[in-house]
């Protein structure tokens, strides 16, 4: 298991670097210290390693969404923070979201990672509307189904321009701009303030 895991993040790493198409076997083996007969044996193909990265960043990112804090707008800020802070320093999450964004065939699992992140983000969102905090004629489907796109469109372009360096202050000000819009007036101000103080000021 330890060596599956040295060649899973050796992985990792090469995809995160120079993506699928470019990325090798031989290269794969060489970051990891092995032979390639051993990461043979472990991965027969370079696609199979590919989609034990992807689903490797699926287990590392569904963990981030808490259902139980007391305010559960706050909770989103916090998941997107955290999954922010896995793409700044994790080469696996990373490698998963740029591969599964990369080539048809990762489209199943990169369609089931992505169902099953909005379906957790559409839970928050039902229980902000209901606590009050969100005032919105939009469902909180609706609401799922657009800010998870919202937030991977963020990080991607932040990625090209400046490496993720950026990232932060591009969530927060993602955050007001939906916390002005959707926010309870009467929830508005501490919701940007959670904004600020999870990503730093916007300005």
């Amino acid at each position: 298991m330890q060596r599956r895991e040295l060649i899973l993040a050796a992985a990792a790493e090469e995809f995160d670097r120079a993506g699928f198409a470019a990325a090798t076997i031989a290269g794969i083996a060489r970051t990891a210290g092995v032979s390639q007969g051993a990461l043979h044996f472990h991965f027969p193909t370079k696609l199979a390693m590919a989609l034990a990265v992807i689903d490797e960043q699926n287990v590392r990112t569904f963990d981030v969404v808490s259902h139980t804090d007391t305010s559960p707008a706050s909770a989103l800020v916090g998941a997107s923070k955290r999954i922010a802070d896995l793409l700044r320093t994790d080469p696996i999450v990373r490698a998963g979201i740029r591969l599964s964004l990369e080539r048809g065939e990762f489209a199943p699992a990169t369609a089931s990672f992505y169902e099953q992140w909005i379906a957790g983000i559409v839970d928050v969102f039902r229980l902000a509307i209901a606590s009050g905090e969100l005032r919105t004629d939009l469902s909180a489907e609706q609401l799922g189904a657009t800010v998870v796109p919202y937030f991977t469109w963020v990080q991607l372009v932040s990625d090209v321009r400046t490496g993720r360096a950026d990232l932060y202050p591009a969530l927060a000000t993602m955050w007001h701009v939906l916390f002005s819009g959707i926010a309870d007036p009467r929830h508005r101000s501490r919701l940007l303030a959670v904004a600020d103080e999870e990503f730093g000021a916007t300005d």
